[in-house]
């Protein structure tokens, strides 16, 4: 099966935002998971207050890191495959967050999880094009 090809310039129009916006997003939960009190994060309900405090900042640092990963992917081309990576792992991130609100139901809005989901698994797939054209 072949790939969709898309032309470079339509890609990055695409890569562009999705990258500033997702990155805007987790880095700002990412912030707020490594450094706002339990009870901050239980007032927006973060999934990560169902873990250990410690756990939860890790996993805030991870998402900082993921953050500013896609966002190297976004200035350099040759890190594209670093961008899609980085990309799967905000999926699993996402993944595991939408189990635990619907376990725990404790308010947390699925459908905003979904669209993530699906926005950061259209970027990974844009990642992918750019990383195949530059190579």
């Amino acid at each position: 099966m072949s790939a969709i090809r898309m032309p470079a310039l339509l890609r990055l129009a695409l890569i562009v935002p999705l990258t500033l916006l997702l990155a805007a997003f987790h880095g700002f939960v990412g912030w707020h998971k490594t450094f706002s009190s339990r009870e901050e994060l239980l007032r927006h309900t973060a999934w990560t207050v169902h873990l250990p405090d410690w756990l939860g900042k890790i996993i805030g640092l991870v998402e900082m890191g993921l953050a500013v990963a896609v966002l190297a992917a976004l200035l350099r081309p040759r890190l594209s495959r670093t961008g899609q990576l980085a990309c799967y792992a905000f999926i699993a991130l996402e993944l595991i967050s939408t189990a635990t609100h619907q376990i725990t139901q404790d308010g947390a809005s699925l459908p905003q999880n979904v669209v993530s989901i699906l926005l950061t698994a259209f970027l990974a797939w844009l990642f992918a094009g750019r990383a195949r054209a530059t190579t």
